[in-house]
């Protein structure tokens, strides 16, 4: 199966070809980040192993350059960070709607709601209301919590299982109303 940013370039070509402006500029960006995050990934990891020289006239020695050269050629963002971008770009976009919603400019949150749309094309197939009251149900036996104080635990079982797969934020909101329910019983 192909890597999400290989699956991304191939959409920007079919955006640039369709000409549809809104999906190449969405999925522009997403590239972009992915990108960004490749390197800095790729930073911390030469850092981390000495091989960023600072200073003027610094040379690299032939077999520093070969290390480097391995390096950066092993240094490749895994599915799950590339999962954990996209979801921060979801974020950011639902937040954005909220937000323009509230302020009352539905011009700008229709633009927000198009490139979400776009972006979560590429999540995971998302699960359903019942799969996610089951997981719900599951961790909060698991964990043994017993009320709204515990939802921390419940969701520190909840978030690696249904990260990507769920809208964390109604889970959140689920597993408050499960902990406030059997508090109450």
């Amino acid at each position: 199966m192909p890597s999400l940013l290989e699956r991304l370039n191939a959409d920007l070509k079919d955006a640039m070809r369709a000409g549809d402006t809104v999906r190449r500029d969405e999925v522009r960006g997403l590239i972009a980040m992915l990108k960004a995050e490749q390197q800095t990934k790729l930073t911390r990891s030469l850092a981390k192993q000495g091989l960023i020289l600072h200073g003027e006239n610094v040379e690299l020695t032939a077999e520093q350059q070969a290390h480097i050269d391995q390096v950066r050629a092993s240094t490749r963002l895994d599915d799950d960070e590339e999962q954990t971008i996209l979801l921060q770009r979801v974020k950011q976009h639902r937040q954005s709607i909220e937000a323009f919603t509230q302020g009352k400019r539905s011009d700008l949150a229709s633009v927000e709601q198009a490139q979400l749309a776009i972006d979560e094309t590429y999540l995971p197939q998302q699960l359903d209301s019942a799969a996610v009251e089951e997981a719900v149900q599951a961790a909060v036996r698991d964990s043994g919590a017993s009320g709204p104080r515990d939802q921390g635990k419940v969701m520190g079982l909840l978030s690696p299982r249904l990260r990507g797969r769920a809208d964390m934020k109604a889970v959140a909101t689920r597993v408050q109303a499960v902990l406030a329910a059997s508090a109450g019983a």
